[in-house]
Protein backbone atom coordinates (compact mmCIF):
# COMPACT_ATOMS: atom_id res chain seq x y z
CA UNK A 1 0.00 0.00 0.00
CA UNK A 2 1.10 3.27 -0.60
CA UNK A 3 2.24 6.33 1.60
CA UNK A 4 0.33 8.97 3.10
CA UNK A 5 2.40 11.34 1.87
CA UNK A 6 1.37 10.03 -2.04
CA UNK A 7 -1.82 9.81 -1.55
CA UNK A 8 -1.25 13.51 -0.55
CA UNK A 9 0.73 14.45 -3.96
CA UNK A 10 -1.64 12.10 -5.58
CA UNK A 11 -4.78 14.66 -4.53
CA UNK A 12 -3.29 17.67 -5.10
CA UNK A 13 -2.48 17.15 -8.30
CA UNK A 14 -5.85 15.72 -9.33
CA UNK A 15 -7.41 18.58 -7.76
CA UNK A 16 -5.38 20.83 -10.01
CA UNK A 17 -6.48 18.85 -12.94
CA UNK A 18 -4.16 16.12 -13.71
CA UNK A 19 -5.48 13.24 -15.45
CA UNK A 20 -6.23 10.02 -13.15
CA UNK A 21 -2.95 8.60 -15.08
CA UNK A 22 -0.82 11.68 -15.25
CA UNK A 23 -1.42 11.92 -10.95
CA UNK A 24 -0.26 8.22 -10.68
CA UNK A 25 3.06 8.52 -12.71
CA UNK A 26 3.66 12.31 -10.46
CA UNK A 27 2.99 10.26 -7.31
CA UNK A 28 4.71 6.93 -8.27
CA UNK A 29 1.87 4.93 -7.77
CA UNK A 30 -0.31 2.54 -9.76
CA UNK A 31 -3.21 3.88 -11.90
CA UNK A 32 -5.61 1.51 -10.68
CA UNK A 33 -4.61 2.61 -7.04
CA UNK A 34 -5.39 6.16 -8.37
CA UNK A 35 -8.57 5.13 -9.48
CA UNK A 36 -9.49 3.42 -6.30
CA UNK A 37 -8.31 6.72 -4.16
CA UNK A 38 -10.35 9.09 -6.28
CA UNK A 39 -13.53 6.82 -5.80
CA UNK A 40 -12.95 5.82 -2.44
CA UNK A 41 -12.45 9.26 -1.06
CA UNK A 42 -14.33 11.35 -3.27
CA UNK A 43 -12.02 13.57 -5.15
CA UNK A 44 -13.47 14.03 -8.35
CA UNK A 45 -16.86 15.50 -6.80
CA UNK A 46 -14.63 17.71 -4.48
CA UNK A 47 -12.71 18.61 -7.75
CA UNK A 48 -15.80 19.38 -9.27
CA UNK A 49 -16.96 21.50 -6.71
CA UNK A 50 -13.94 23.52 -7.04
CA UNK A 51 -14.18 23.98 -10.26
CA UNK A 52 -17.91 25.02 -9.85
CA UNK A 53 -17.24 27.06 -7.29
CA UNK A 54 -18.30 30.52 -6.66
CA UNK A 55 -14.71 31.79 -7.32
CA UNK A 56 -14.22 29.97 -10.62
CA UNK A 57 -17.95 31.39 -11.96
CA UNK A 58 -16.90 34.74 -11.35
CA UNK A 59 -13.03 34.48 -12.79
CA UNK A 60 -15.52 32.81 -15.65
CA UNK A 61 -17.59 36.60 -15.65
CA UNK A 62 -14.22 38.22 -15.38
CA UNK A 63 -12.81 36.39 -18.44
CA UNK A 64 -16.18 37.05 -20.39
CA UNK A 65 -16.76 40.65 -19.55
CA UNK A 66 -12.92 41.24 -20.83
CA UNK A 67 -13.59 39.91 -24.32
CA UNK A 68 -16.84 41.65 -24.93
CA UNK A 69 -15.26 44.78 -23.89
CA UNK A 70 -12.67 44.45 -26.10
CA UNK A 71 -15.30 43.83 -28.60
CA UNK A 72 -17.40 47.13 -27.63
CA UNK A 73 -13.89 49.46 -28.27
CA UNK A 74 -13.31 47.42 -31.77
CA UNK A 75 -16.68 48.48 -32.53
CA UNK A 76 -16.00 52.08 -31.78
CA UNK A 77 -12.99 52.27 -33.85
CA UNK A 78 -14.89 50.42 -36.90
CA UNK A 79 -17.60 53.71 -36.26
CA UNK A 80 -15.25 56.29 -35.76
CA UNK A 81 -14.34 54.66 -39.55
CA UNK A 82 -17.36 54.04 -40.86
CA UNK A 83 -18.36 57.62 -39.43
CA UNK A 84 -15.51 59.22 -41.79
CA UNK A 85 -16.18 57.74 -44.73
CA UNK A 86 -19.87 58.71 -44.07
CA UNK A 87 -21.24 55.38 -45.00
CA UNK A 88 -24.21 56.47 -42.32
CA UNK A 89 -26.07 53.04 -42.86
CA UNK A 90 -22.33 51.16 -41.52
CA UNK A 91 -22.93 54.01 -38.31
CA UNK A 92 -26.23 52.75 -37.51
CA UNK A 93 -25.72 49.25 -38.01
CA UNK A 94 -22.53 49.70 -35.76
CA UNK A 95 -24.05 51.06 -33.18
CA UNK A 96 -26.97 48.71 -32.99
CA UNK A 97 -24.48 46.09 -32.76
CA UNK A 98 -22.42 47.81 -29.49
CA UNK A 99 -25.74 49.22 -27.96
CA UNK A 100 -26.19 45.16 -27.63
CA UNK A 101 -23.09 44.34 -26.21
CA UNK A 102 -23.09 47.24 -23.53
CA UNK A 103 -26.37 45.80 -22.47
CA UNK A 104 -24.85 42.40 -22.59
CA UNK A 105 -21.77 43.35 -20.52
CA UNK A 106 -24.19 45.44 -17.84
CA UNK A 107 -25.77 42.37 -17.57
CA UNK A 108 -22.98 40.45 -16.53
CA UNK A 109 -21.35 42.90 -14.01
CA UNK A 110 -24.70 43.18 -12.55
CA UNK A 111 -24.58 38.90 -12.22
CA UNK A 112 -20.68 39.08 -10.94
CA UNK A 113 -21.35 42.12 -8.60
CA UNK A 114 -24.06 39.53 -6.56
CA UNK A 115 -21.96 36.55 -6.65
CA UNK A 116 -18.70 38.47 -5.97
CA UNK A 117 -21.17 39.82 -2.58
CA UNK A 118 -22.44 36.22 -2.01
CA UNK A 119 -19.01 34.83 -2.18
CA UNK A 120 -17.57 36.88 0.00
CA UNK A 121 -19.99 37.31 3.09
CA UNK A 122 -20.23 33.48 2.99
CA UNK A 123 -16.37 33.06 2.58
CA UNK A 124 -15.83 35.88 5.57
CA UNK A 125 -18.11 34.60 8.27
CA UNK A 126 -16.74 30.76 7.35
CA UNK A 127 -12.99 32.08 7.77
CA UNK A 128 -13.75 34.14 11.25
CA UNK A 129 -15.56 31.14 12.18
CA UNK A 130 -12.67 28.30 11.31
CA UNK A 131 -10.19 30.78 12.88
CA UNK A 132 -12.06 31.62 16.03
CA UNK A 133 -12.31 27.79 16.53
CA UNK A 134 -8.66 26.91 15.34
CA UNK A 135 -7.26 29.21 17.86
CA UNK A 136 -8.92 28.51 20.66
CA UNK A 137 -8.46 24.63 20.59
CA UNK A 138 -4.81 25.60 19.90
CA UNK A 139 -4.68 27.38 22.77
CA UNK A 140 -6.74 24.37 24.93
CA UNK A 141 -4.46 21.83 23.69
CA UNK A 142 -1.74 21.68 20.68
CA UNK A 143 -2.23 17.64 20.15
CA UNK A 144 -5.82 18.05 19.58
CA UNK A 145 -4.92 21.10 17.66
CA UNK A 146 -2.90 18.78 15.81
CA UNK A 147 -5.41 16.20 15.27
CA UNK A 148 -8.67 18.26 13.92
CA UNK A 149 -6.34 19.06 10.76
CA UNK A 150 -6.70 15.81 10.00
CA UNK A 151 -10.55 15.53 10.77
CA UNK A 152 -10.46 18.64 8.82
CA UNK A 153 -9.25 16.64 5.82
CA UNK A 154 -11.82 13.89 6.55
CA UNK A 155 -14.82 15.70 6.99
CA UNK A 156 -14.28 17.58 3.69
CA UNK A 157 -13.89 13.93 2.15
CA UNK A 158 -16.89 12.71 3.89
CA UNK A 159 -18.64 16.36 2.63
CA UNK A 160 -17.22 15.22 -1.09
CA UNK A 161 -18.89 11.63 -0.63
CA UNK A 162 -22.53 13.01 0.38
CA UNK A 163 -22.84 15.85 -2.38
CA UNK A 164 -20.99 13.64 -5.24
Amino acid sequence: MAKESEKRLAKEHFLKGKSQKECAAIASIQEKTMGIWIKKYGWRQERDAKINSTKSQIENLKVLIGKLTEQRITLIREIENAEIKGDLEKVSALQSKASRLSSEVANYNKTLLTLDQENKISLADYLEVMSKIFTAVQKYDSNLYMKLLDFQEEHLTEISLKLG
